[in-house]
């Protein structure tokens, strides 16, 4: 890191500055830096898509009591609780298939595009520039200068990056960072409760249902649905396809990568199978599960926040989590610095290591869960919570807590 005489005399307050991405992340940073006294401007190159994304994202009941006090969530923004997470082996004819183990597993489940829009709508309009893309980034001693898809540019004295998985801002931060491909996607999709096989099962209700398999496992949760007092079923299913995935793209939709059907008659128990199977093929999406170390967050007037920082494989159930984190240490440290060059240094030295050590977890879940998973037809109970500790290694992160 190298900070600018700017950047070590002269304070937070007044500072102009461009955020690159305006989606949980960026909306986040907006919001704490523009109390912190920025003027912010908010550059996001999509126009409408951020709120159409429907899946689920868990939140402990800590970080949520945290945004809420920290007023980036309203108090009453929709939500399913959860309290325990069922993972199933198919079982011959066995309609659930058989229980294998059941973890406690508190979470809060919300709505992606729910959760965006609670944080959008605290970001001035006139600081939110919708379906206006970036296309140059250009730091310079004294300034960073952004020019718009149009031509037309502006100078900003600090750029936050939360430009997500193919962020250009990282590619300045740390060049040497580079997508790793798992080689293996997950499978997203969801509809209206209403449309569930019945009888619903009492196991949607108030838990998270994993389906195991040899080569892969799927999650199925209830989520709000942005219609007032409307749920959704969520489920992401992971598994390594017979031909590689492209990890250029971010997303592509469902039906462009064949097997899900060959997955579900082959592996899930019936009535699991027949609730994915439900879902109308051309309303889903799938991703190549990569994962993303940055060796630093910040250079020069540069910074990293959310995914532009670090992607995480999504077994973490971190990617939303980390996003928002990092805009509450941001918001913190704004608050007990007194320069920018300071602010930026401690937060790279907090939020870098965190995540990289999501990366590390995200590793170990995928190996285990996907790419080497163990014989979970023969497991006991004992076996499984064994299996658990060793994968975690006794750590807890987000989501996940391993015993001593």
């Amino acid at each position: 890191m190298q900070f600018g005489e700017f950047l070590r005399r002269y304070g937070v307050d007044g500072s102009r500055v461009g955020i690159i991405g305006g989606s949980i992340a960026g909306c986040a940073a907006a919001v704490v830096l523009r109390r912190a006294g920025c003027d912010v401007t908010v550059f996001e190159r999509s126009s409408g898509r951020l709120r159409d994304r429907g899946h689920g994202v868990g939140l402990s009941a800590e970080v949520r009591a945290e945004l809420a006090a920290a007023d980036l969530i309203d108090a009453e923004l929709p939500a399913h609780s959860i309290t325990q997470r069922s993972w199933y082996v198919r079982d011959g004819d066995a309609p659930l298939g058989r229980l294998l183990w059941e973890q406690s597993f508190t979470t809060v489940v919300h709505n992606w595009g729910m959760l965006w829009a609670n944080l959008r709508k605290r970001v001035a309009d006139n600081d939110y520039r919708d379906g206006v893309p970036v296309n140059h980034i250009e730091p310079d001693a004294d300034s960073v200068t952004l020019r718009r898809g149009d031509g037309t540019a502006e100078r900003f004295d600090i750029v936050f990056g939360a430009d997500g998985y193919g962020s250009a801002v990282r590619a300045l931060v740390d060049p040497a960072a580079s997508v790793e491909n798992s080689g293996y996607v997950v499978w997203r999709g969801g509809y209206s409760v209403t449309e569930l096989p019945q009888p619903v099962p009492d196991a949607l209700h108030d838990q998270i249902v994993t389906v195991a398999y040899t080569g892969g496992h799927c999650l199925i949760m209830i989520t709000p649905d942005p219609r007032p007092g409307v749920l959704r079923v969520y489920w992401g299913l992971y598994h390594k396809p017979a031909q590689p995935f492209s990890s250029d793209t971010d997303e592509a939709p469902g039906d462009s990568l064949p097997g899900l059907d060959a997955v579900l008659s082959a592996d899930f128990p019936p009535y699991w199978a027949e609730v994915i199977a439900k879902t109308s093929p051309a309303s889903t999406v799938v991703h190549p599960v990569v994962d993303i170390r940055s060796s630093s967050y910040v250079a020069h007037r540069l910074a990293l926040i959310g995914d532009a920082g670090t992607v995480a494989r999504p077994h973490t159930g971190s990617g939303a989590v980390k996003a928002v984190q990092d805009a509450l240490t941001l918001g913190r440290l704004c608050r007990e610095h007194g320069n920018w060059a300071e602010l930026l240094a401690a937060y790279d030295a907090q939020r870098c290591p965190a995540g990289t050590a999501l990366v590390e977890l995200g590793r170990r879940l995928g190996q285990a869960q996907v790419t080497e998973t163990p014989p979970w037809s023969s497991m006991t109970p004992d076996d499984f919570t064994e299996w658990i500790r060793s994968v975690l290694a006794g750590r807890r992160l987000y989501l996940y807590e391993g015993g001593e």
